[in-house]
């Protein structure tokens, strides 16, 4: 395993890290906490020394499974997030419906003491909050409210967590550009690097990025995915290294870069996948299908393709792909024992995502 230096700290994340969020939502599966804290610990032998959760999982639950490994396990790292008032609003919705928000500086310092507690920690490493928005974001008691937690030792870094689908571009650079946030969470992988890499740029550019006063107006859709106007094509998102820093979620897309879905592949409705078009099914499999070549070349599976792909950036501090089994979790830290990508397989890779790695897209034909 290779670790990562958490900027502005003597922190070093593992590159693999592993989030309970498919272990604590029940939209990835059902685990009892027994079976979740054993992958946990199975992922702890591997090398993973980071955690990543969320007070909302499971209302609490997420934090709540984690205390006996981090007494366990003082050493781990964790980051955990805050902002959805589950207190005040204990039924969950499903999918991406979103619970009420409050991003106060009151409910923040309330939310810290009951994660702390049910962490069974007196500080975490990074500290987010879940899904905010850029009216949010521009607030300066926002900002003041974390550094605050910071001196106080309660927190070591912070950041936003931008989600719950893909998109967000506003949050992202405005967060990025204008407050250089420390961290952000965001979803980024070789099949869907849009507004990712935009966020990466505007972290490297910082208030002067054209981009910002597009982003402080707050307009634009929450799952727009394709650059602002602003964004620079000949921009390589993997070569830059800017003070922030980026957490990965969604590094699989959602499962289509572990490579085993077929166009029968099919969904229940309580599982999270279901949310997708049939598009990104379609679609998805085409782009794995060109891939092919430069995997074999490499000689790992599709999976840790993925991940040496996100490795090849310098910005990335830690990838935290959906892991629900051992053998995933085998497969996933596996990966570092092989090099990134190269900067020409990186290239490569860019100009097969410019031409959208030349397939049709799916246009799903009406019904009767």
């Amino acid at each position: 395993m290779r670790y990562r230096n958490l900027h502005g700290t003597d922190l070093q994340l593992s590159e693999l890290g592993f989030g309970t969020w498919t272990l604590t939502t029940g939209w990835w599966g059902n685990y009892t906490d027994d079976e979740g804290r054993r992958l946990i610990r199975i992922a702890l032998d591997a090398g993973i020394n980071y955690i990543d959760t969320a007070d909302a999982y499971g209302n609490g639950r997420g934090e709540t499974m984690l205390k006996p490994l981090l007494a366990e396990h003082p050493e781990v790292i964790v980051g955990t997030k805050f902002g959805y008032d589950f207190y005040n609003n204990p039924e969950r919705p499903r999918g991406q419906r979103e619970l009420p928000q409050d991003m106060s500086p009151k409910f923040v310092r309330f939310a810290i003491e009951q994660s702390l507690q049910r962490l069974g920690v007196d500080h975490v490493a990074i500290y987010q909050p879940h899904n905010p928005r850029v009216v949010t974001l521009m607030e300066d008691e926002h900002w003041e409210t974390l550094e605050a937690l910071k001196k106080e030792g309660k927190i070591v870094s912070y950041g936003p967590s931008l989600g719950p689908a893909i998109g967000w571009r506003d949050e992202g650079i405005y967060a990025n550009a204008v407050r250089h946030a420390p961290v952000t969470q965001m979803i980024y992988n070789v099949l869907e690097q849009d507004p990712g890499r935009e966020f990466i740029l505007a972290a490297a550019k910082g208030p002067p990025y054209a981009g910002v006063p597009e982003s402080m107006q707050g307009e634009t859709g929450k799952k727009v995915c394709t650059p602002s106007s602003a964004f620079e094509p000949s921009f390589r998102a993997w070569k830059a290294d800017p003070d922030p820093q980026f957490l990965i979620r969604v590094t699989h897309s959602s499962g289509m870069l572990e490579g085993k879905y077929t166009l029968d592949t099919k969904f229940d409705e309580t599982d999270h996948r279901s949310h997708r078009p049939r598009s990104w099914m379609v679609e998805g499999l085409q782009k794995v299908d060109r891939l092919e070549s430069l995997r074999k070349e490499r000689g790992v599976t599709l999976g840790q393709f993925a991940l040496l792909w996100l490795y090849a950036h310098k910005s990335i501090l830690s990838a935290l792909p959906n892991i629900y089994d051992e053998e995933q979790i085998r497969e996933f830290a596996a990966a570092s024992d092989h090099p990134p990508l190269s900067d020409a397989e990186m290239e490569q890779i860019q100009e097969m995502y410019e031409r959208n790695f030349d397939i049709t897209p799916y246009v799903e034909k009406a019904t009767a």
